[in-house]
């Protein structure tokens, strides 16, 4: 496997040279300039990339298993059907990405940000999630089973025919959201078109095993 410099990377990103299926494993590439980048089916795994900047990159098919993505900036950027595995991803920003049919698994987003972003047919099962800010996401036809949505925000969010189940869903802050056909357990937590701020905890029945 070719070794890169964050020097090297920057510059070829700048001269547009592509960096498709690019092998970046165990990469140390803190706060790297990765912007505009492509970096399609690139692998990042045991990566680096606290504080990147991938603003407008596209990385479609890209894998990221087991590294550090902490404080990125990936606004505007494709990663349609990414997989994301064991990755910290707090605080990274989503806003407006396209993150369709991709894979965010067993992961640490906590107070991440989706904002406006595409995730329709997304996998986010078993993932954390708390204080993320989903306003204005597209999340439906998606799988968020067992995610810990804690104290999280779901304003004019999308997430109709998707899988709640088992989801942690205490402290949410639902506001006109579609959520047609959402598979919960329990009595539904929001109100279609007004503000619902209800204790999933105290709708939940008792002995629930799946």
């Amino acid at each position: 496997m070719e070794e890169y410099t964050k020097e090297q990377l920057e510059q070829m990103v700048k001269e547009g040279k592509s960096l498709a299926g690019i092998d970046l494993s165990f990469a140390e590439l803190q706060g790297i300039d990765l912007s505009g980048a492509d970096l399609s089916d690139a692998t990042f795994t045991g990566a680096d990339l606290t504080g990147a900047n991938l603003e407008g990159a596209n990385l479609e098919n890209a894998f990221i298993a087991d590294a550090n993505f902490k404080d990125a900036n990936f606004k505007n950027a494709n990663l349609s059907r990414a997989v994301l595995q064991r990755v910290n991803l707090r605080n990274a920003d989503f806003s407006n990405a396209n993150l369709f049919r991709s894979q965010i698994l067993v992961s640490d987003a906590a107070k991440a940000n989706f904002e406006n972003a595409n995730m329709v047919n997304i996998r986010m099962e078993d993932s954390n999630f708390v204080e993320a800010n989903f306003n204005g996401a597209d999340i439906s036809y998606s799988n968020l089973r067992g995610a810990d949505l804690q104290k999280s925000s779901f304003v004019k969010t999308k997430f109709s025919y998707s899988d709640l189940r088992k989801a942690k869903l205490s402290g949410i802050w639902f506001e006109n959201v579609e959520a047609d056909e959402v598979l919960v357990y329990g009595k539904k937590p929001w109100i279609e078109g007004s503000k619902a701020n209800v204790e999933y905890d105290k709708i939940l029945p008792h002995n629930y095993d799946d």
